[in-house]
């Protein structure tokens, strides 16, 4: 997907596109000092990665307060910031992955919208968020386990999945009780978008 066929399919305005245009770059900069994501990549940020994260709009509407576990190199929550979708809160564990992220939401100026924590989940004092969100950081019951007391009440948990999404379901309900709902992925077939909602422990 390129950058005319995402803005289109988002309808995303031009001032947001210019955003994410230099996300873009610093990506491809930052890349060559860190493994931010999977080099073969790079050639398609805007479907990939871009719109990958950008999807999960047309599940959960604006406004919402998020934590997005693992964020690694942005994706999914600080492309939701770029997006006016909500306030993020940006957790990974890796320092220079913070730095990156920190750099990326100064030059976008999303300071307001986006907050980086250096540090592990598991740690953090509780959150209170409205959605938990995360995108190849760990199993399915894992995020679950990190994520629960960080969700307000009535809030949901809304994890980007690969192919292996349905075993790691199987897995989860070992451990948890929920209500699910799957969506397809509209950058990779064989993929899902989890959301979760009424998240209990066994």
């Amino acid at each position: 997907m390129d950058r005319q066929t995402f803005e289109a399919e988002f309808n995303v305005p031009r001032g947001t596109i210019q955003r994410l245009e230099r996300y873009e770059s610093l990506l491809i900069e930052w890349q060559e000092r860190m493994n931010l994501v999977g080099p073969a990549t790079l050639g398609d940020v805007w479907g990939r990665h871009f719109a990958d994260s950008a999807q999960i709009t047309r599940l959960v509407p604006k406004g919402q307060s998020w934590l997005d576990i693992g964020a690694g190199g942005g994706f999914p929550g600080m492309v939701l910031a770029a997006l006016d979708w909500g306030k993020m809160v940006l957790v990974d564990s890796i320092a220079k992955k913070c730095r990156f992220l920190e750099a990326v939401r100064d030059e976008l100026a999303l300071r307001d919208s986006a907050t980086v924590i250096n540090g592990r989940v598991e740690q953090l004092p509780t959150l209170g968020v409205d959605v938990a969100t995360a995108r190849a950081a760990a199993p399915l019951a894992t995020l679950f386990d990190w994520a629960i007391r960080h969700v307000r009440p009535g809030g949901q948990f809304v994890f980007l999945k690969g192919r292996r999404w349905a075993e790691e379901v199987d897995e989860a309900e070992g451990r948890f009780i929920f209500d699910l709902e799957t969506h397809e992925s509209l950058t990779d077939p064989e993929a899902r978008i989890l959301v979760a909602r009424n998240l209990k422990r066994l």
